[in-house]
């Protein structure tokens, strides 16, 4: 219990640092389209707003995550629950399927630059990205429970994705549709990408330069997302092929595989924002005006008139 006890001291402040981090970067992201026009306009732009928003979405429920883990029960109800994992698995999808659109619309600028993808073909795979998460969430979600673990544990209880009959096949699916395969499509995306940079023509020293640090960015945020998910489907893999004990490594690695599926949110906008060169004279400008709206102290000059 000691150990237990350590383990959500240490996973609240955690979270709490993550929850700081994410709101920061995503309000900023949020105040950076709000303000300037040209992003908005920006075919790029508007699908990492898309991801923006879903991360948004799991920061917000991070605090009823750490409710649970501080005080061993879920608050709410056994309709409540089912939301909860609904908006979950909804947010968790959504992000994933527009690092999907990103790769595959900047591969587009990048290999076709005459013929970019058009706003309206940008809009619609927006709305094909949260449409698409909203009708696999569903199905995923729709056995999620409130239940008590563990003989004699009757005061603590869990909001779980799924009855236990069908958990691994929950966990699979998740596996397949929200990290396997859109890895495979990312992957894709950027082996189309780097064939072409080889083969293609030389180009102007500070196009390449743009096109590297452009695709850098997504690549990163790609093996992030590759990061901060693959630990905790492994662990899922190990609990399934019963090589799970309980002991201070196992229950270890479960605290960095947790933590690290909710560090994931507050990623995306430091990459993009905070490290990015292509929006640093926007944050730079944004952050200017916030202080020069402050009250200044005025300087008269005053000039001696000649008698």
């Amino acid at each position: 219990m000691v150990i237990q006890n350590t383990f959500s001291l240490i996973f609240a402040c955690f979270c709490g640092v993550i929850l700081g981090i994410g709101f920061c970067g995503n309000l900023l992201v949020f105040s950076l389209f709000a303000k300037y026009n040209s992003l908005r306009k920006n075919r790029l732009d508007v699908l990492l707003l898309s991801m923006a928003l879903a991360d948004f979405l799991t920061l917000l429920l991070i605090p009823f995550t750490l409710h649970s883990v501080v005080s061993y029960s879920w608050p709410l109800g056994d309709t409540a629950c089912k939301v909860y994992q609904f908006f979950m698995a909804f947010s968790l999808g959504a992000s994933t399927y527009s690092l999907c659109a990103v790769s595959l619309t900047r591969a587009m600028i990048v290999v076709n630059p005459y013929r970019p993808p058009t706003m309206d073909l940008v809009v619609l795979m927006f709305v094909l990205v949260w449409a698409s998460a909203f009708f696999i969430s569903l199905p995923l979600r729709i056995f999620a429970t409130k239940e008590s673990q563990g003989p004699g544990l009757t005061n603590f209880t869990f909001c779980l994705p799924t009855i236990q009959e069908h958990h691994y096949q929950v966990v699979l699916s998740q596996f397949m549709l929200y990290y396997f395969l859109p890895m495979l499509v990312i992957a894709f995306n950027y082996i189309r990408l780097a064939c072409f940079l080889h083969k293609s023509p030389v180009m102007s020293e500070a196009s390449a330069r743009n096109t590297r640090r452009a695709s850098v960015m997504v690549f990163l945020a790609a093996g992030t997302f590759s990061v901060c998910w693959l630990p905790g489907y492994i662990l899922e893999l190990c609990l399934y092929l019963e090589l799970y004990h309980h002991g201070q490594s196992w229950e270890m690695f479960y605290f960095i595989c947790t933590v690290l599926q909710y560090l994931h949110p507050c990623v995306n906008p430091v990459l993009y924002v905070l490290l990015s060169k292509r929006y640093r004279h926007r944050r730079g400008a944004w952050l200017f005006n916030c202080n020069k709206n402050r009250v200044q102290p005025r300087i008269v000059s005053v000039t001696t008139e000649t008698l």
